[in-house]
């Protein structure tokens, strides 16, 4: 007999995809994020740039620093992007997630 798995959301609640709502870059391979639930991080992408493939474009801090968002996805224009979710789960790993109102205080 097969298992079947359901990922189970309260009754009512409306599914609301993550989305990055603002996105800049600092130095030397960072991106720091603002998602759509109003979550702040920080994320360094050096590990990730050091994987082989579509990523070694973004090894040049100015192409780096070309990212913009589409649809609340980071992308470059060689089409790479990075999915919110992983972005925000990479960012907590890191220790690296703010809530809105802490980064202000600052």
């Amino acid at each position: 007999m097969r298992e079947t798995k359901v990922c189970a959301r309260p009754k009512g609640a409306d599914f609301m995809p993550l989305k990055v709502t603002s996105i800049r870059t600092a130095p030397p391979f960072k991106l720091e994020v603002m998602f759509s639930d109003g979550i702040y991080g920080v994320f360094d992408a050096a590990r990730l740039l050091e994987e082989p493939g579509s990523v070694s474009a973004l090894r040049d801090r100015r192409y780096f620093a070309k990212v913009r968002l589409e649809n609340g996805v980071p992308t470059w224009p060689n089409h790479f992007d990075i999915s919110p979710q992983w972005l925000r789960e990479e960012i907590e790993s890191q220790g690296g997630l703010v809530l809105r109102e802490t980064r202000r205080a600052r």
